[in-house]
């Protein structure tokens, strides 16, 4: 296939999102990639690194798409759907995914589910799924290593593995750590987490990392099945849940649904809660044009109309009256 043919993603779906205010996004980008821009001549290569950090149910994905370069991303929380042409996955947190150059690829089905992903796409020089790969000089030591760690992610033909030990963890959030620092040693550092990055994934992948994974216990599946019950009914969502009342019905105890949480939804069961009652009063404010936002407020679940607002310009970036009149707008 020729190179005219292969365009890289643009990133619109993620990008629009981040101006709703759905997703919070860090990064450092090049090109059309969303996120701080990175130097001209700083790190060769490297297309984008960064992660998104979402919250609450989704209206967007990344539908099949090429990236120009060796992309990896990292489930830190949460779970999202995972797809290339040869399979589909449902990723968990310390799920890791390694796309090849112009591999087409998707997140979400349709929707990104709530999660925190860490990604990474490193430029490698492949005009084509057929051309020869290489880094920037920047990467590995020497000549020697650079070669095979290009060796070790070319020969890999798996784009789904498992951290389920979490060893590679440390390296993803030491990275992403790096996205909020702006001081004259950003390039350096940028550098060497990116280098020990490389290096653990490649020994990983030599070793062979562990792809099973399973729920023995059936506690997971029936606290999704709790979550999408509140974000079904409105009623059930306003009930004046605790934490240890939504953990008694999953049948957990309080800890355990709070870690799962985490791992699955990437929130608490509050924050949980919370995002799920402003979104239901999303819905009330443009369909019920005759109910009193404090009506709506305690429609919900909110005992205080106060903090019913605070909680929604905080969600949503505006008031729910400031919301309402943009509904009637449009």
């Amino acid at each position: 296939m020729a190179k005219a043919q292969l365009e890289p993603d643009n990133c619109d779906p993620l990008i629009d999102a981040v101006e709703r205010g759905e997703v919070t996004l860090a990064a450092r980008s090049r090109g059309s990639y969303p996120g701080a821009r990175i130097p001209k001549n700083a790190l060769p290569g490297l297309r984008t690194i960064g992660y998104w950090d979402a919250v609450g149910p989704q209206s967007w994905g990344l539908p099949m798409h090429r990236n120009e370069g060796i992309e990896i991303c990292y489930l830190l929380s949460g779970e999202s759907s995972f797809a290339t042409d040869f399979g589909e996955w449902n990723l968990r947190a310390g799920d890791i995914t390694i796309t090849r150059p112009w591999q087409r690829h998707r997140l979400g089905d349709p929707n990104i589910r709530p999660s925190k992903l860490f990604w990474m796409i490193l430029d490698v020089e492949a005009h084509d799924e057929r051309s020869t790969w290489d880094f920037a000089d920047w990467i590995g030591p020497d000549v020697r290593s650079r070669r095979e760690l290009l060796r070790v992610f070319r020969k890999n033909q798996c784009p789904h593995l498992s951290d389920r030990g979490h060893q590679l963890r440390p390296f993803m959030e030491q990275t992403c750590e790096r996205m909020a620092d702006d001081g004259p040693m950003v390039v350096a550092q940028l550098a060497c987490s990116i280098n020990a990055l490389l290096l653990a994934i490649v020994e990983r992948l030599s070793e062979g990392i562990d792809e099973t994974s399973q729920d023995s216990s059936g506690f997971d599946q029936t606290i999704r099945q709790f979550f999408q019950g509140l974000e079904s009914s409105i009623d059930k969502a306003a009930e004046p849940w605790s934490v240890a009342e939504m953990a008694k019905a999953c049948r957990v105890g309080k800890s355990y649904l709070t870690t799962s949480c985490r791992h699955i939804f990437n929130a608490t069961p509050a924050e949980l809660l919370g995002r799920t009652r402003l979104n239901h009063a999303r819905t009330l404010l443009s369909q019920r044009a005759e109910t009193s936002i404090t009506d709506i407020a305690m429609a919900v679940g909110f005992g205080s109309s106060q903090y019913f607002a605070n909680c929604f310009r905080k969600q949503f970036g505006m008031t729910p009256q400031q919301f309402r009149d943009r509904t009637k707008v449009e």
